[in-house]
């Protein structure tokens, strides 16, 4: 048996400071900005299978997929970058649906469940912004196709906010460099890509929106909260 080295007390303080932590981005993410997506399949072997449905309400929803005629109806009207990524083909619980995605575009299926307490507390019947946002991450007309399947399809709706998500962290929307804004755009910021999801703008206004993503994730609000 080999001698165990103790390190001194001093020395283990110093390592305290000089190594830094894992940042809450870290652990969000997973892979850098240019990491492409899985399969759906690859995505689905992934799912931690359970019983746990906090919203047995969305089982419609939750079992609903697009066509391949609404497909190529939202290919031909999105300019997503990576739209043609985003099938929304899969079928489980609220939770497993979240999961899949979080998997699919390479991302913490805990982001994605805290991002779902803030935009609905995960119910797809949640219709917001006076009519114009559906479903559990609240996707906007006319900004986010496509109505019906953002409201009727909860993977459609999550897999579609995973993979603009995706394109934001990967340095795809340019555009957010030629409106208003808190700082330059630059691929490889996911807390400004979350804001963005909120404000259609990069840095600006998001900040309490993303604090609070921040505290259902810390927080696990999901599993937590009484009242969820």
């Amino acid at each position: 048996m080999g001698v165990r080295r103790v390190l001194p007390l001093p020395l283990l303080l110093l390592l305290a400071l000089v190594v830094p932590a894992p940042s809450g981005a870290a652990k969000a993410i997973s892979g850098g900005p240019d990491a492409r997506p899985r399969s759906d399949a690859a995505a689905a072997r992934l799912v931690k299978r359970s019983a746990f449905e906090p919203r047995p309400e969305n089982r419609r929803a939750n079992r609903t997929t697009p066509t391949n005629a609404q497909l190529a109806d939202f290919r031909r009207r999105s300019d997503m970058p990576n739209k043609d990524r985003v099938t929304g083909r899969y079928k489980g619980t609220t939770d497993e649906i979240l999961q899949w995605a979080a998997y699919k575009w390479r991302v913490s299926p805990d982001l994605l469940r805290a991002v779902a307490v803030q935009e609905s507390w995960w119910r797809m019947s949640t219709v917001g912004d006076n009519g114009d946002s559906f479903g559990l991450m609240q996707m906007r007309r006319p900004f986010h196709c496509c109505v019906p399947l953002s409201r009727n399809a909860t993977a459609f709706n999550v897999d579609y906010y995973g993979g603009i998500l995706r394109s934001y962290y990967s340095g795809e929307q340019e555009w957010l460099n030629t409106v208003p804004r808190g700082r330059d755009y630059r691929k490889g910021d996911l807390w400004g890509s979350v804001g963005a999801w909120f404000t259609g703008r990069w840095h600006q206004g998001d900040e309490e929106y993303v604090r609070q993503v921040k505290r259902y994730m810390r927080e696990k609000t999901w599993r937590t909260n009484r009242d969820f």
